[in-house]
């Protein structure tokens, strides 16, 4: 199931990002519109529209965070490896789950760090 979600997701996100669709959505839109001027615009016109408009657009927003998180979490893990590879000391490992403050400590620290070594 989660490879099948995965795999969704993926064609979802490289289909939404395709440079065709903002083209294709304005023909519809400008279809959309021609429809509704040539049925006078009925409330349920514009209910319909909200509807649609709105179920798309979050359902396009849980995919693409969907992809941006597994990006994120490779990427992470490739910078972890990266980190444990080299001579870079490990307290930099997963640094992403620690709060704002001790996150900014540690730049601040590594600041100094470097700042005593060019002296």
């Amino acid at each position: 199931m989660r490879w099948r979600f995965r795999q969704i997701s993926d064609f979802a996100v490289l289909w939404a990002g395709h440079r065709a669709v903002p083209v294709t959505l304005i023909i519809f839109a400008v279809l959309w519109a021609a429809a509704g001027l040539h049925f006078s615009f009925p409330r349920q016109w514009f209910l319909l529209t909200n509807m649609v408009g709105t179920l798309i657009i979050f359902f396009i927003l849980l995919l693409v965070q969907h992809s941006q998180n597994r990006d994120m979490m490779a990427l992470h893990t490739k910078l972890d490896e990266l980190i444990r590879s080299s001579k870079a000391r490990n307290h930099w490992i997963s640094a992403e789950k620690k709060d704002a403050e001790t996150i900014e400590e540690m730049r601040h620290k590594h600041h100094d760090q470097i700042s005593e070594t060019t002296n």
